[in-house]
């Protein structure tokens, strides 16, 4: 049976590249579409990618039209637009409408309508794992390592904390230690937050966790909270001892170099 083509809208960071090896294997043709105000870690050109400005929804819509392609996958890390400084085309006017009604509302928000964009357009949103293995169905400790009763204490208060902060779209990760959230990520991301917690002079960092959850309302088809190989290194070296994550929606890639590299370093990763 023929694979029907799917276009991966690329942004930073290990993802774009594990989908594509997954699809290459799967011998289901795709085309790569790069953000032309992103920089990549990643050559793409052997792909002959698309590269498009967040205002040219026409050129992206025309492209995927001509390609037959009706589904895309949203794969990595992208900054955040100047809204003010955006050249934009007809359909991208529409677009930023929907987009600024929604931002006073958050991030997620913002990403509900630009899903709900191309939905309308019948062009179906595929999750990451759709593709590929990176998620945890059941509860549990993948390590050797485990959580003693007090980690517990503390990821029950840090789940309370960051379910709390969804209501004003802050961050999917904290890290909590003896009872207090010690810090809540910001815009620079989770690993940023991680390292700054290594500078941080408090007696109250010993037997640090991070939490790292899905947001109350956040779609599960893009920007789902990811754990990765330098997570597990970011929190070694920072001293924390161990991660939680959340069954069916945060993602692991690599899921099992994490893990193994997790032991190895002999921090904890727990599936609540």
């Amino acid at each position: 049976m023929k694979q029907e083509p799917i276009a991966i809208i690329a942004g930073r960071g290990l993802l774009p590249q594990l989908i594509i090896k997954q699809l290459q294997k799967q011998q289901t043709p795709f085309t790569i579409f790069l953000l032309k105000s992103e920089i990549y870690e990643f050559d793409y050109q052997k792909f002959k990618p698309v590269n498009f400005d967040y205002g040219e929804v026409e050129k992206l819509l025309l492209e995927l039209k001509n390609k037959n392609i009706n589904q895309i996958i949203f794969a990595g890390a992208v900054n955040k637009p100047n809204f003010s400084e955006l050249k934009i085309d007809k359909t991208g006017k529409i677009l930023l409408g929907k987009i600024l009604a929604n931002k006073i509302l958050g991030d997620d928000a913002v990403l509900r309508s630009v899903i709900k964009f191309f939905e309308q357009r019948n062009i179906k949103i595929l999750t990451v794992d759709q593709i590929i293995d990176c998620q945890i169905k059941e509860r549990g400790c993948l390590t050797t390592n485990k959580p003693d009763s007090s980690d517990l204490i503390n990821i029950k208060l840090a789940s309370k904390a960051i379910k709390r902060f969804s209501e004003f779209d802050v961050g999917q990760s904290v890290i909590v230690a003896q009872k207090q959230i010690i810090s809540v990520e910001g815009m620079e991301g989770t690993d940023a937050m991680i390292k700054n917690f290594k500078n941080l002079q408090s007696s109250y960092k010993d037997g640090a966790v991070l939490v790292k959850l899905k947001k109350k309302k956040q779609s599960r088809k893009a920007d789902l909270p990811t754990i990765g190989i330098d997570t597990i290194k970011n929190c070694h070296n920072s001293q924390i001892k161990g991660i939680a994550i959340e069954a069916k929606s945060t993602l692991i890639l690599e899921k099992e170099q994490v893990i193994k590299k997790a032991d190895e370093l002999g921090i904890f990763i727990t599936v609540i």
